[in-house]
């Protein structure tokens, strides 16, 4: 079963990028590292070649999607079975593809998910749930994993730009639209860097600068226009309720 994770990058710092690598190159399911600079390359990965590097000419500003998107569709080119997503401030733990694989076996369906515990920016642990997770109604980007035969959602990323802040809830209803069979493990094996401000507020602690606070109007009310629903609709081919 070939496996390849795709990592969109910005400018995240090296060693935040280099947790993140290590962290794909120590499972122990074999992986390949798809790693797309979105406009800004790292030669940390100019001479690695246990990975697939690729470095987009411009910034995207679109969340990572399009080159999460791209990636996605080199992997399917080259012939790999199964699509996961890590972002670039996020990590794994060693057993996370090899569970997500052994899910599969046991519950069918051909898209399996994980879930994830949640980290402050300085890497510490934070010993919080998000409702969402806890009741399935949201799966993280990190905690995916698509097999050929749902790999049509590999193109669901290439979202109209305004949906960017909210585009693993799209790509969940996409997951849904679409009626792939899908099974969520207990398993909690995604290490989620937070950036969102409730996360800290409800442990007690002071809310980092720049922290996410409302990701749901702006994009809401753009779904709420005819041109949003039109440009969404023409690019998913469903709309997102």
């Amino acid at each position: 079963m070939r496996v390849a994770v795709i990592t969109p990058y910005f400018r995240e710092p090296d060693a935040i990028l280099r947790q993140c690598h290590a962290s794909v190159r120590g499972q122990t399911h074999p992986c390949t590292h798809f790693l797309i600079a979105d406009g800004h390359s790292n030669p940390l990965f100019s001479n690695d070649g246990a990975t697939v590097h690729i470095a987009l000419p411009k910034p995207n500003a679109d969340n990572g999607n399009t080159p999460r998107a791209i990636g996605g569709i080199l992997a399917d080119q080259y012939g790999f079975d199964a699509v996961a997503y890590l972002d670039a401030d996020n990590w794994y733990e060693p057993d996370h593809i090899a569970n997500l694989l052994r899910a599969r076996q046991i519950a069918g369906g051909d898209v399996i998910a994980s879930r994830r515990r949640f980290y402050t920016l300085d890497g510490e642990l934070l010993t919080i749930q998000d409702t969402a997770d806890e009741t399935n109604v949201h799966v993280d980007t990190s905690c995916w994993l698509i097999f050929r035969p749902a790999f049509a959602l590999l193109r669901v990323w290439l979202m109209p730009k305004p949906l960017g802040p909210i585009c693993d809830r799209i790509f969940y209803r996409a997951v849904g639209h679409h009626r792939f069979g899908f099974t969520i493990t207990a398993d909690r094996s995604v290490a989620f860097r937070t950036q969102y401000a409730d996360h800290y507020t409800h442990t007690g602690r002071p809310v980092p600068p720049g922290a996410k606070t409302d990701i749901f109007s702006a994009p809401l009310a753009y779904l709420q226009t005819v041109q949003g629903a039109k440009e969404t609709v023409q690019a998913l081919c469903f709309y997102p309720l």
